[in-house]
């Protein structure tokens, strides 16, 4: 089989959340009134984004540098990641609105979106840490191939879903109780 080019998997998130957003949807209607407060949603978008990372890391595990992997390892990571993020995003975008005052409303739905751009650059100095045939350290967590590069992805967003998971009813009697 021809190989397919990198590009071509930039319109999967695109299709994933258009097919899998309804489903999302009907799932938390679904749950009436067993459906997880906005935190825990959140939560669980993290875990997914951890479990994203997780599938990559061993889709990668024992593949020597240069060496291509199965297709099925990319399209995985970017449906659990995509689940993730209907999970944050939606549910994100909708706290922000609930709980915003209204004269700030705009300001804080601009601070919503900051937020996100910040996560972008983010996320762009942490590619720097890609062990390219080099060893490259995070707060003295060191790298030197793919699989280690991607657990500390796996870490980083699984500590921050149990923390998450940990204070969401602290930050449900915040919200006064809002889901």
């Amino acid at each position: 089989m021809d190989e397919l080019p990198a590009s071509t998997f930039q319109s999967l998130n695109s299709l994933f959340v258009v097919t899998f957003a309804p489903v999302f949807a009907w799932l938390w209607l679904k749950l009436g009134k067993h459906e997880p407060a906005a935190p825990t949603k959140m939560a669980i978008g993290l875990f997914l984004l951890s479990l994203g990372y997780l599938w990559i890391a061993f889709g990668v595990k024992n593949v020597a540098p240069g060496i291509k992997v199965s297709m099925i390892w990319l399209i995985g990571m970017y449906a659990l990641h995509t689940w993730g993020e209907l999970c944050l995003s939606p549910i994100g975008l909708s706290l922000v609105n609930k709980l915003a005052p209204l004269k700030f409303a705009s300001l804080l739905m601009a601070v919503w979106f900051l937020a996100n751009a910040f996560a972008n650059k983010l996320a762009g100095v942490l590619s720097a840490l890609y062990p390219d045939n080099k060893t490259t350290s995070f707060l003295g967590y060191e790298m030197t191939n793919l699989y280690e590069f991607f657990i500390l992805f796996v870490v980083m967003s699984g500590v921050a879903s149990l923390i998450l998971f940990l204070l969401s009813k602290k930050l449900l009697k915040m919200m006064h109780g809002l889901k």
